[in-house]
């Protein structure tokens, strides 16, 4: 699991999501421009639980029988990317940590 308490750690997965997959920053860029901060933090934070289940899931797989599906295989990529583009976008929007956004009191769940 994911535990990163400064984006700054990933700053080297984030910028580089900006040169392999530029279509899924400018997607997510256009997206966020209308989000508050709130809104950019849930969608980091849903996107780092997803990364977190899918290489889970291909883990258990490549433990169980050898090596993973395909399919396990390309929704662990994919959401890396994905975690890897809202930590650069939110980042861009001066959110340098989840710590103030997802406490104990946060409406995020």
């Amino acid at each position: 699991m994911f535990a990163f308490t400064d984006f700054s750690e990933i700053a080297t997965v984030s910028h580089s999501i900006a040169a392999t997959n530029p279509a899924i920053v400018n997607r997510l860029r256009k997206q966020a421009a209308r989000f508050t901060p709130n809104e950019i933090a849930a969608c980091l934070a849903g996107a780092i639980a997803n990364a977190t289940d899918a290489a889970h899931a291909r883990a258990w797989e490549e433990a169980e029988h050898g090596e993973a599906s395909p399919d396990a295989i390309v929704d662990d990529e994919y959401y890396h990317d994905l975690a890897a583009a809202w930590a650069l976008v939110a980042t861009e929007h001066q959110l340098s940590s989840l710590e103030g956004w997802l406490g104990g009191d946060s409406p995020l769940h």
